[in-house]
């Protein structure tokens, strides 16, 4: 039942989790260990968006992803495999982080990523029943990059309420 490309995407993150602990152990490169362990997570979300032939393209449709599945699966940790990877990531950029602080993440992410391949050999959920603003969320994530692309506001949160500030 898998796709090509999603098992491409999973087997990227498997070799990227590998690379994350080799720079950190073996390099001491802590800007690199952390983005490849944030690409590892990237990746094995990506797998699974493509099975379930979801758009994927951005940071943010993947922090969408992952809050489907921490709903889906009733694993509210999920959130923060998501929440370390973006830790990571932003290392990458910064290098902040001292060495026991990757190592920490990284062994999370090392823990969370075989659960989400459970995750993914299991396919959907037969039990969930979305809320209705998933719903909106998994339709949003099923439409084409083309689609998406034809409404640029498509991917952004409703507007806001007016402002109602009493006596001004």
């Amino acid at each position: 039942m898998t796709t090509e490309k999603a098992e491409r995407y999973a087997e990227i993150s498997r070799r990227l989790l590998l690379q994350a602990d080799h720079e950190l152990t073996d390099k001491g490169d802590r800007v690199q260990a952390s983005e490849k362990a944030a690409g590892a997570v990237a990746h094995a979300v990506k797998a699974i968006a493509e099975d379930r032939q979801w758009r994927h393209s951005s940071h943010n449709l993947r922090r969408e992803i992952m809050d489907l599945l921490a709903s889906e699966y009733a694993k509210p940790e999920l959130r923060y495999l998501q929440d370390a990877s973006d830790r990571l990531h932003n290392n990458f950029y910064e290098d902040l982080m001292h060495n026991p602080q990757i190592k920490g993440r990284l062994d999370s992410i090392t823990a969370w990523l075989e659960y989400l391949t459970e995750i993914r050999q299991q396919g959907p959920n037969p039990d969930f029943v979305p809320t209705p603003e998933e719903q909106r969320l998994i339709q949003r994530l099923s439409i084409s990059e083309e689609e998406a692309a034809a409404n640029a506001m498509i991917d952004f949160p409703p507007p806001m309420p007016p402002l109602d500030l009493p006596g001004v």
